[in-house]
């Protein structure tokens, strides 16, 4: 009896795993291409439950249940105590700022703080869902979300396909934007901003897989997949993830040492990045603003004198229009979903200018400040979550400012972790592929330097899924399961 009971459980349990590496192939696709529809409004808040939300929980708890079944062996990986090291400074944080500091809504914290830990809990989901799935599976999916993102973008370009944004609370709301073909496309995403830093990560990765696949026309096909993105990536006019992209991709080829390749992929980028007239414009600005920013940075620890603080503005991780008119079809009152027409004409290089300058006002005069004035409040764990409210723009100064020094410390410990894995694994394995996701960890470094993509979800979501894979290759007792 106890043999027939054991017979019948083990096939049992190789299907609850199997239907964890589906989810983690489904969550490849899903995450990028739906819409952030809200689900269920949280009161204090215009940041939604979505459907997305959802996925991510069953996948979860798919995952506790099968470490459950086996005795919770992830407790014995190093990496999993440095995150729940993580999470506990976050909760100390949390508390000090409610029972002590009174500086936070308590259920708007916690809010803030689950949020964090779903983010972060897909690194252990996809880290388990590798040993049982290939990294074909895992491009298959790629290619899959890549080619759905590019085909709605185009749609949102020349066919008037709708965005759904949460640029405001208004908009939040669901309601569904019609852009003209010269806006910045956001395609899936909610905003221009997170779109690129998603086309980051997926450009910094695509080298390593088209060097890892042997086939000819798999080769071609992510490439192909490679040339939609980077359009998609020039469409969106985005600064800091065009830089971004140059960091990941130079260091995924470094590492896989693809040094004949690397002259030919910077000069192509540049080149074709160049011939975008907004994103021209953009950089050339960035250029002329360094002294500014130089002096602004050294000032954020002091108060500046002679320099008065302007009202707050949209936060620029959100997609804006040029200052050019709107018009809008009459907004009805008696019904949940408003359809809104932006109309606008090719922005002038001023008018590209000046919201250039803008974002960067807001940043130095408005939100860095804030989340030093944060810091300073409790330099040891920070002002708590959601104390900086929903935007920084540098996600090195909110982890400082909502979980100070402490916090910090411990979220870099495990991305010195992570790294240090990933070069010992290409220097003594020769795992090259492994430098794909270590272009995507720099590239995702990069752009947390004036966009907050630790926490625009769907970001997050595919770059903790994306350490998990790299975490799980670099354990040199798994073999890369994969028909090349």
């Amino acid at each position: 009896m106890n043999k027939k009971n054991g017979f019948l459980s083990r096939p049992f349990f190789r299907i609850k795993v199997r239907i964890s590496a589906i989810l983690f192939w489904t969550l490849l696709v899903f995450i990028p291409l739906y819409p952030k529809f809200p689900l269920q409004s949280v009161t204090g808040t215009y940041v939604s439950i979505r459907i997305d939300d959802v996925v991510v929980a069953i996948a979860i708890a798919i995952w506790i249940a099968v470490q459950l079944k086996n005795g919770f062996p992830v407790l014995k990986e190093r990496i999993f105590k440095l995150f729940l090291l993580y999470f506990l400074l976050g909760a100390v944080s949390i508390f000090s700022a409610i029972l002590i500091g009174g500086l936070v809504d308590p259920k708007i914290a916690l809010l803030h703080f689950l949020r964090r830990v779903e983010y972060m809990s897909l690194f252990f989901v996809a880290m388990d869902a590798l040993k049982i799935s290939t990294i074909g599976e895992m491009a298959g999916g790629i290619i899959l979300a890549s080619v759905g993102v590019f085909g709605y973008g185009m749609g949102q370009k020349y066919f008037g396909l709708p965005v759904v944004s949460t640029m405001n609370e208004e908009f939040s709301k669901g309601i569904l934007l019609y852009l003209d073909k010269w806006t910045r496309i956001s395609s899936t995403f909610s905003g221009h901003y997170d779109l690129a830093a998603w086309l980051v990560m997926i450009l910094s990765l695509t080298p390593a897989l088209v060097s890892y696949f042997k086939k000819l026309k798999v080769k071609l096909l992510l490439a192909v997949i490679g040339v939609i993105n980077f359009y998609m990536l020039i469409l969106t006019a985005s600064r800091i993830s065009f830089v971004a992209y140059l960091a990941g991709v130079t260091i995924t080829l470094l590492f896989q040492r693809s040094f004949r390749w690397l002259p030919l992929v910077l000069g192509l980028s540049l080149f074709f990045g160049f011939q975008s007239k907004e994103l021209n414009t953009r950089l050339a600005v960035s250029l002329k603003v360094i002294p500014e920013i130089s002096q602004k940075i050294a000032s954020l620890w002091g108060t500046p004198t002679g320099v008065s603080t302007p009202v707050p503005l949209e936060p620029t991780s959100t997609p804006t229009l040029s200052p050019v008119a709107a018009v809008t079809t009459p907004i009805p009152t008696n019904k949940p979903k408003i359809i809104i027409r932006e109309v606008r004409t090719w922005p002038k290089p001023e008018e590209i200018e000046a919201a250039a300058a803008r974002s960067s006002q807001i940043r130095f005069k408005v939100e860095w400040p804030r989340a030093i004035r944060g810091l300073l409040k409790n330099p040891l764990i920070g002002s708590g979550y959601s104390s900086l409210g929903l935007a920084t723009d540098n996600d090195y100064l909110r982890v400082l400012g909502e979980t100070g020094i402490a916090g910090l410390l411990s979220f870099f410990l495990i991305v010195f972790y992570l790294f240090n894995q990933a070069v010992n694994s290409i220097v003594r394995e020769r795992n090259l592929v492994i430098a794909g996701f270590l272009g995507v960890l720099i590239g995702m470094l990069a752009n947390a330097i004036f966009i907050d993509v630790f926490e625009a979800s769907k970001d997050a979501f595919y770059f903790w899924m994306l350490m998990g894979v790299m975490y799980q290759l670099t354990n040199s007792k798994l073999k890369i399961k994969n028909s090349k």
